[in-house]
């Protein structure tokens, strides 16, 4: 199963929703509760707040789309004011994971900032299989968001991977 990896187009901001919501549950239901990760995917992936990302030049918005035409995973990245590239989702469904889907995602959310040096994400400290998934790829803890989190409103750990260094921006 191929998937392309594009950037999202105004009008699939539900289906990113739809998307993001189905990872959500799959990922977090046993640690936070059904009810927590339906409120928490209703207001972090509400469809007009997607679309202000899709909208915005300054995102890197990005889905894999699969043969059938379906949304199989999703990175949205951005760089700051100085040269780091902030991820704030890599999401793959969960029967599309560990086919290298995640990491040709990764590849492309970096390559749209090539003068950046710093890759930075918040991972749940929860969420063994992604801090296992960034480590492979050579990001390492850097430090926590403490109880108030960071891009979110939960506590997380701070990863990091330097990206100008002989072949640190590489995710193959």
């Amino acid at each position: 199963m191929t998937a392309e990896i594009r950037r999202a187009r105004p009008g699939e901001e539900t289906a990113v929703s739809r998307l993001l919501a189905e990872i959500w549950h799959a990922t977090h239901d046993a640690e936070l509760g059904r009810d927590k990760v339906a409120e928490i995917t209703t207001k972090w992936h509400a469809p007009p707040l997607l679309r202000a990302q899709i909208d915005d030049p300054a995102k890197c918005f990005l889905v894999a789309e699969a043969d059938d035409g379906r949304l199989v995973g999703h990175a949205m990245s951005w760089l700051d004011g100085g040269a780091t590239i902030n991820l704030l989702r890599l999401y793959v469904l969960p029967a599309r994971q560990g086919g290298g889907l995640g990491r040709r995602l990764l590849a492309e959310a970096v390559a749209a900032y090539p003068a950046a040096n710093v890759l930075r994400l918040e991972v749940q400290a929860q969420n063994a299989p992604a801090i296992r998934f960034y480590e492979r790829l050579g990001l390492r803890a850097t430090g926590d968001t403490g109880e108030r989190g960071g891009f979110t409103d939960i506590p997380a750990i701070v990863m990091e991977k330097p990206l100008l260094l002989a072949g640190g921006g590489s995710f193959s």
